[in-house]
């Protein structure tokens, strides 16, 4: 269990995300929109795995990196995190040929944190289709205490927000979340960083209809965004909502609005 705890904890080590990789100039107008919010635990090669997969899958990918070299987040904590977020969505949104192109968000680790603020309190469910965290801390995370002896310090506000007894997370867990809003937790019984009984969202949530909740084996913590298993879950819970989008989603409010 050490062993695997250490393992973990290396992916922590700092690590960059590249900056095209969020590059509006990519996205096709054709093709749904898939938002990556990676973790702390993100590194170049696993997002690159799982982005290189989407592309395939024909979606558009843009990725917003937790990146601890951002000091400004670092004050703002996962607030700020979040207005980047909306501010992404708002420039997707403007654009007339994406007006009614599918936009979903995929979070894993403290980023479904941030998506989810998003979602439940800055009105994210009217311009957006779905969600899904990955090994995302639902009720906090104590280890996250151990990054304020690290090179994570310069992110201490955000470090604070995943602590149980932040008011951040608090917060979220006491408000509803958006009826007919698709949701997916993925957590892994093997998550060691991240284990079921913080990565499983609020019981009150689990009995939303549109929200579900996913169980994997021998999946660790960094490996929702590498390992096979989970993915193929994550393509079927998309296509799941292309099948059920019996109708466009209106979006004239947004620019009416914005």
């Amino acid at each position: 269990m050490a062993f695997k705890l250490i393992k973990e904890l290396l992916h922590f080590i700092p690590g960059s995300v590249p900056k095209t990789w969020k590059s509006m100039e990519e996205i096709q107008s054709d093709r749904p929109i898939i938002i990556l919010i990676a973790g702390f635990s993100s590194s170049h090669s696993s997002v690159r795995v799982m982005r290189k997969r989407l592309i395939k899958d024909h979606y558009n990918v843009l990725i917003q990196p937790l990146s601890y070299q951002n000091v400004l987040n670092g004050y703002s904590g996962f607030t700020g995190h979040a207005q980047e977020l909306k501010r992404l969505v708002e420039t997707l949104r403007k654009r007339t040929d994406l007006k009614d192109q599918k936009i979903f968000i995929l979070a894993h680790s403290a980023g479904g944190l941030i998506a989810r603020y998003y979602i439940q309190q800055l009105q994210g469910h009217r311009f957006c289709d779905g969600l899904v965290t990955m090994a995302t801390p639902h009720e906090g995370l104590w280890l996250a205490a151990l990054g304020f002896f690290s090179h994570l310090a310069i992110k201490a506000k955000c470090l604070y927000d995943i602590l149980p007894v932040s008011k951040f997370v608090r917060e979220l867990n006491s408000c509803n979340f958006p009826s007919s809003f698709p949701m997916a937790s993925f957590y892994s019984q093997d998550d060691v960083l991240c284990p079921p009984r913080l990565s499983r969202i609020p019981d009150k949530y689990r009995q939303e209809p549109q929200v579900e909740e996913h169980a994997f084996i021998k999946v660790s913590h960094s490996g929702f965004l590498f390992q096979k298993q989970p993915y193929l879950m994550l393509k079927k819970w998309l296509q799941k909502q292309f099948n059920q989008s019996e109708n466009p989603t209106d979006y004239s409010s947004f620019r009416k609005t914005s």
